[in-house]
């Protein structure tokens, strides 16, 4: 616990925009907005869909264009971190762009592109709102969200009667917690970001009934990650707290409230372990005894946590503390490079032991050793075939090292050179699946960007005043654990997962002119702190403010334009598709033709409009004329094997069996293993 200290302030410098404080009023609203926006991406599939992702896309970048337009946007002048992590991240817009040029599918690679344009308003739109409110508030929303998000979570196990039946149980049955992104493994990874922003709370808000309240979502948040089995998910979580640890300030407090919520994890997981039919059920619900006690007890816990650790804040407040326990900023530096060391000398003597090479080629065996229990696969590090994806998506990369085979289209080389029977869209690895899709440049920027915020965001946090230090040391850990998870796993593609990392990143790199807050001992009053004079120097005239950096909101205005437009384009197109196909499954044959070929218009280039159209057209029996539409897919999307399947059978139709027989030859070879093709 940090000894009470006023938030950092620092006089602007000659020609410095000043920051522009935020009401007392707008910062709960930045964090409620900013708990509302999680909570809603995670409920609706985790933002997987391009539908609620785009949408998203939209709101927040029509916000920044109109918070730039009308001069209340940025509120701060924007640090030299930030412009270069924007810079590698608007590189790697335009170099996804470009690689619609060369892929084999410029529907996909769009799709790609409006997905990073997203990424980056949620980035931008955090820098641009970041003060020193601001940033706690968004820090507080993105902490609350995760911690209901996963008590949700939770809940869906032990009151499966709340929620809505999962239609997908049948075919992906699991007794692993995969509530709400159905993807037991996405929603570990996502509960381990949670970790370190809840870690910082429960030692560092300002008042004793939020530190009490974080650190009572702290086992609730280890439960749900427990209970997902989520391997990727204990390594995101693992990386988050060494990098929380090794980079805070003052970790004895720290400490002491991981132990708290460590030992309140471990009677929830005792208390699961004990209850077989709770974790190991398939398709039908643990018996209710089960799961209410289980309820209970998790319920009693977190109470009992949040209580402990809101008597550790009244006794900071009152300054019950031993002088040892206070360690200075040497000591606090050489701990945290001891911890470092540790793990480094750990990571050495795997290697040097043979250890690392025993778990490499267990890595490489496809799945774990069968057993009673899921939780045995925790024991096992078989990559359950990750490392048969990567085989295949470094050779992709290496048919073409510099540009890559184009965003998106993994799942198609896979397709034709998959060395297992599976279905796969993505290679479960946000590096190497850029690497193959985009290349060197492609994985220089984005390693780049994030690389850059966690080492500015590190140097930033060490250099910044101790009242400052753990809020960045927070959004720090919480970048490297996604970083970690995106490592071994699609999260990329989970909306939800990487607009949270932005979040945190804007953070990471904001400008110490924005004044982050400081942490301190709990406030024993609730009376307003009096403003430091200085506060009125920073007022400025709207109009001054506009007038400052002019070339610099016109940028912002063309580069929301541009984003706008990149995100539309393919929602509206798929929007168009799915609306054909639903006149279709009603019968109305005549909406859908008009539907489909409204899609062709508004993206030209994308071969699932006139899949539709032939598709329909073969329904109507115009066989000629859905030949003609199912050859221009082929064209768009000439790697696709279900398009050259579809048009074998309308060759078929047509009476032309050599046509159709050189077409249904190209499908199998572009999926040669595929077991529609051994009927």
């Amino acid at each position: 616990m940090e000894a009470s200290a006023p938030p950092f302030q620092q006089r602007p410098t000659a020609g410095a925009r000043p920051a522009r404080t935020l009401p007392a009023a707008e910062a709960p609203l930045v964090g409620a907005l900013t708990l509302v926006l999680t909570v809603y991406l995670a409920l609706s599939g985790g933002g997987y869909d391009i539908v609620v992702r785009s949408e998203l896309g939209i709101l927040i970048w029509w916000l920044l264009l109109l918070g730039v337009i009308i001069g209340v946007l940025p509120r701060t002048r924007l640090s030299r971190a930030t412009w270069v992590a924007l810079a590698a991240l608007t590189g790697l817009f335009a170099w996804t762009w470009l690689g619609a040029g060369w892929s084999k599918s410029e529907e996909l690679s769009l799709v790609e592109v409006g997905r990073v344009a997203t990424y980056i308003g949620a980035f931008l739109l955090a820098a641009c709102l970041l003060t020193r409110r601001s940033a706690a508030a968004i820090l507080r929303g993105l902490a609350a969200g995760i911690a209901v998000v996963c008590a949700l979570a939770v809940l869906s196990k032990l009151a499966p009667s709340l929620f809505p039946a999962d239609a997908t149980a049948q075919f992906y049955a699991t007794p692993r917690l995969r509530y709400p992104f159905d993807y037991s493994d996405g929603v570990g990874e996502f509960a381990a970001l949670g970790i370190p922003l809840l870690w910082y709370l429960a030692t560092g808000a300002r008042s004793v009934w939020g530190r009490g309240l974080a650190a009572a979502g702290l086992p609730v948040v280890l439960l749900c990650l427990a209970m997902t089995v989520s391997r990727g998910g204990i390594l995101a979580a693992a990386v988050g707290t060494v990098a929380f640890l090794a980079l805070s300030p003052d970790r004895l407090p720290r400490l002491l409230t991981g132990l708290i919520a460590a030992l309140g994890t471990l009677v929830l997981m005792l208390a699961l372990l004990a209850r077989t039919d709770l974790i190991n059920r398939l398709l039908t619900p643990a018996p209710a005894s089960q799961r209410h006690s289980m309820l209970l007890i998790t319920v009693v816990v977190a109470l009992a946590v949040g209580l402990a650790q809101a008597a550790i804040a009244l006794a900071g407040q009152r300054r019950i503390r031993p002088r040892w326990t206070q360690a200075g900023p040497r000591t606090a530096r050489a701990t945290g490079a001891s911890i470092l060391t540790v793990v480094v000398a750990g990571i050495v003597a795997l290697f040097a032991s043979g250890a690392a090479h025993h778990l490499w080629e267990q890595f490489k065996q496809p799945n774990a050793a069968v057993s009673g229990s899921s939780y045995f696969r925790l024991l096992s590090v078989a990559g359950s075939h990750r490392y048969q994806y990567w085989q295949v998506a470094i050779r992709a990369f290496e048919s073409s090292p510099w540009k890559g085979i184009g965003p998106g289209t993994f799942q198609y080389y896979w397709a034709q050179h998959e060395t297992i029977d599976e279905y796969v869209l993505n290679a479960h690895s946000l590096w190497i699946e850029t690497l193959a899709e985009l290349g060197i440049i492609g994985l220089a920027l984005v390693g780049g960007f994030f690389s850059w915020v966690l080492v500015s965001g590190s140097v930033r946090a060490l250099r910044a005043p101790v009242a400052e230090r753990a809020l960045r040391v927070a959004a720090v850990a919480g970048v490297a654990a996604f970083c970690a998870a995106a490592a071994f796993d699609w999260v990329w593609q989970i909306g939800v997962v990487p607009i949270v990392a932005m979040l945190l990143c804007a953070i990471c790199v904001v400008g110490r002119r924005a004044g982050l807050p400081g942490e301190g001992a709990p406030r024993a009053s609730t009376a307003a702190p009096q403003r430091p004079p200085v506060r009125r120097r920073l007022r400025l005239p709207a109009a001054r403010l506009r007038l400052r950096l002019p070339a610099v909101r016109l940028l912002l205005i063309a580069g929301s334009l541009v984003a706008l437009w990149t995100i539309v384009l393919p929602l509206a197109t798929t929007v168009a598709v799915r609306r054909s196909q639903a006149a279709a499954q009603a019968g109305q044959l005549t909406a859908a033709l008009r539907y489909a070929a409204d899609a062709q218009q508004l993206e030209p280039g994308a071969a699932s409009p006139r899949l539709q159209r032939a598709l329909l057209l073969e329904q109507l029996d115009d066989i000629p004329a859905a030949a003609h539409a199912i050859a221009q897919a082929e064209r768009r999307s000439p790697t696709d094997w279900q398009l050259w399947l579809v048009a074998s059978r309308i060759a078929t139709e047509q009476d032309r069996p050599r046509a159709a027989l050189r077409d249904y030859l190209h499908a199998k070879a572009l999926n040669p293993r595929s077991t529609i093709f051994e009927q």
